[in-house]
């Protein structure tokens, strides 16, 4: 799967780029948020837009639409909505979803992000951080959508559930082919999960970049007021106080080896 944006204009927006299911990919930066909302497509902005080698059109916006899902940090708050079933039920009708059989669909939505059928009945304020957070993924994927965008879905999750998050993501990146775009100013989850990043300042795409090629220009990076991940920042340290000769690692593991074999 994959999604050309190229000379795209919107909002004082100005960039062009290639997002693919081959990768995580990360966006970072003051405004990645309004980034975020451009790749959304709510609206068609000036410049060519190819989704899977087709080129948007007017013509067929909403139906590409319905192609891209943001991933809400929220539920919808209605006075009638209360469980998961009622918030699925919702967003078909909001979105014209065609489906033949919505149950199955909604079983099968909470299934691909380990999340068993049997939820659809519980109340959604009984839901822990992680499974809402599961289940506004399922509730993105009834639409069946090629790309999947989400604005810091790990904040307020600890680190075990942050990794099983990160195996959800990589399951529908690996088995279903979806592209998986995740925004945050978290440095360190990005590098440690992402393997591209797009860094967005003034309205332009800054840098994209392989997750560690990019964060491996820390003097670049540091000029123009971006954070830097503690991983990268003590190996930096390492290099230049130190002198000591090791290799920039994503896995802590690596670093103490290479700690260990040069000093």
């Amino acid at each position: 799967m994959e999604i050309i944006f190229e000379n795209i204009k919107s909002n004082d927006w100005e960039f062009s780029t290639t997002l693919t299911g081959e990768d995580i990919i990360g966006v970072t930066g003051p405004e990645y948020e309004e980034l975020l909302e451009v790749l959304r497509l709510e609206k068609i902005p000036e410049g060519k837009i190819i989704i899977d080698q087709t080129e948007l059109i007017p013509e067929n916006h909403l139906e590409y639409y319905k192609k891209i899902s943001k991933v809400e940090n929220k539920f919808h708050k209605i006075n009638y909505l209360n469980t998961i079933k009622e918030h699925m039920d919702y967003m078909i009708q909001y979105y014209h979803l065609q489906i033949k059989n919505i149950e199955k669909k909604e079983k099968d939505s909470l299934k691909i992000v380990g999340l068993d059928s049997s939820l659809l009945d519980r109340n959604i304020t009984s839901l822990s951080n992680s499974e809402r957070k599961k289940v506004q993924i399922a509730i993105s994927l009834l639409s069946n959508p090629d790309m999947i965008i989400l604005s810091d879905p790990f904040r307020g999750l600890d680190m075990k559930s942050t990794k099983k998050l990160m195996m959800v993501f990589n399951k529908l990146k690996d088995q279903f082919q979806k592209i998986i775009v995740v925004g945050t100013n978290n440095p360190d989850i990005l590098y440690q999960y992402t393997t591209k990043v797009l860094f967005v300042k003034n309205k332009r795409i800054f840098l994209e970049a392989k997750t560690e090629e990019g964060y491996e220009r820390v003097d670049y990076l540091k000029r123009n007021g971006f954070c830097l991940p503690d991983r990268v920042l003590f190996t930096y340290k390492a290099i230049k106080r130190k002198k000591v000769k090791i290799d920039y690692h994503k896995d802590i593991r690596d670093i103490i080896k290479d700690v260990y074999k040069h000093v």
